[in-house]
């Protein structure tokens, strides 16, 4: 019961946010060593242990639409997602995550039709 008062507690938090303070994305910021992907397509975290945002580089193929996906870390339950815009190559965001309980999660880079370009797990302290 209290897992399920927690989960509705966290949709009902995350349904007051507006969608643009979710992601910030950071263009024309030069990749820091630490955020470089030597991959053509693929996403990196900064830390994998955050308490308040989740700074990460997405490497994309194409310009287009894109969607990051919060993912719970056991159970794969699809927590949040946004839809970006982004361009060819490397894109710094930022993503909050200050609403969500202490546990483990996943952030997921997938294109507009779900098809899962990478994933990372990170775990909010």
């Amino acid at each position: 019961m209290k897992k399920i008062l927690t989960l509705l507690s966290l949709i009902l938090v995350m349904g007051c946010y507006q969608d643009d303070d979710l992601v910030t994305l950071y263009p024309d910021q030069e990749v820091p060593q630490s955020l470089q992907i030597k991959e053509l397509i693929g996403i990196k975290l900064e830390n994998t242990i955050v308490t308040d945002r989740v700074a990460m580089n997405v490497k994309l193929p194409l310009d287009g639409k894109y969607r990051i996906k919060i993912r719970q870390g056991i159970t794969n339950e699809l927590i949040s997602q946004e839809m970006i815009t982004a361009c060819e190559g490397d894109n710094l965001l930022k993503v909050y995550v200050a609403s969500l309980e202490k546990s483990g999660y996943m952030i997921q880079l997938t294109d507009e039709f779900h098809n899962v370009l990478g994933n990372e797990s990170f775990v909010v302290n």
